[in-house]
């Protein structure tokens, strides 16, 4: 039997099922009730599936930015570049790049899209996004990301502060480097994006999205997808210690 109810140590609404139930997926339960006609049980379950999935994905980017942030310390900051090129530049993003590689541009947004309202962007925290058509490239904007920006400003969700500060003490670029955006204070976990750009230059001379990324935690950050690969400002390419290659060179 459902019982989806508060829990004072976790601060919010828990299931609390009969045990032959708990083990059931909350979409099973949402289904159950709306084939049943118990639309107030549907949709209070609804909007549990938020709450279910975040803690768990927000413990494992809190984990990677510590992660990056003791790499860094204890080997040094060129040691976790090598570390992300290594690991992003096998499986994870050879595969998303040979797939975005055949796609329309409109489809790598609406996948990513789908990606982000996961990775539960917004100030809730409910994978809200802001899309936009902008001429010459289509625009996500995170406001927060779920991961960096999230943890950057600190979660008013959980009421947990940034991360840059006690008790987590996470830590930032100390210099500037051509994987930083060419800054420094860029957060460790932030790092990443920059190799979401890079690796595809080396790959195919074109990123496939770019970056905007703010200094300032309370601005949003927000992902580019430029029509035509000509289109992308030399900015981009420039700012990671690369040369935009010549109109119709690359592979896309």
């Amino acid at each position: 039997m459902l019982k989806l109810s508060d829990m004072a140590m976790a601060g919010r609404k828990v299931r609390r099922d009969d045990w032959d139930e708990l083990g059931r997926p909350t979409q099973g339960a949402i289904a159950d009730a709306i084939d049943e006609g118990r639309a107030d049980d549907a949709k209070a379950l609804s909007n549990y599936t938020i709450p279910e999935s975040k803690a768990l994905h927000d413990t494992f980017c809190d984990w990677l930015w510590d992660l990056f942030t003791q790499i860094a310390k204890r080997h040094g900051e060129e040691e976790l570049h090598q570390m992300l090129r290594l690991t992003q530049g096998g499986w994870m993003m050879k595969r998303s790049w040979l797939g975005f590689l055949k796609m329309r541009v409109e489809d790598r947004v609406y996948l990513t899209a789908e990606m982000m309202r996961a990775h539960h962007c917004g100030p809730d925290q409910d994978g809200t996004l802001d899309i936009a058509d902008r001429g010459d490239h289509y625009a996500i904007v995170m406001d927060p990301c779920g991961s960096g920006g999230r943890m950057r400003r600190g979660d008013p969700v959980d009421r947990t502060p940034s991360r840059l500060g006690p008790p987590y003490n996470f830590g930032a670029t100390k210099e500037a480097h051509e994987w930083s955006w060419g800054q420094a204070g860029v957060p460790y976990y932030c790092v990443h994006c920059v190799m979401n750009e890079v690796l595809p230059m080396e790959w195919g001379e074109h990123p496939l999205w770019v970056t905007d990324y703010e200094a300032d935690p309370q601005k949003p950050c927000t992902w580019k997808f430029y029509k035509r690969a000509e289109d992308i400002p030399e900015d981009y390419y420039t700012r990671v210690g690369r040369k935009k290659p010549a109109p119709g060179e690359g592979k896309y």
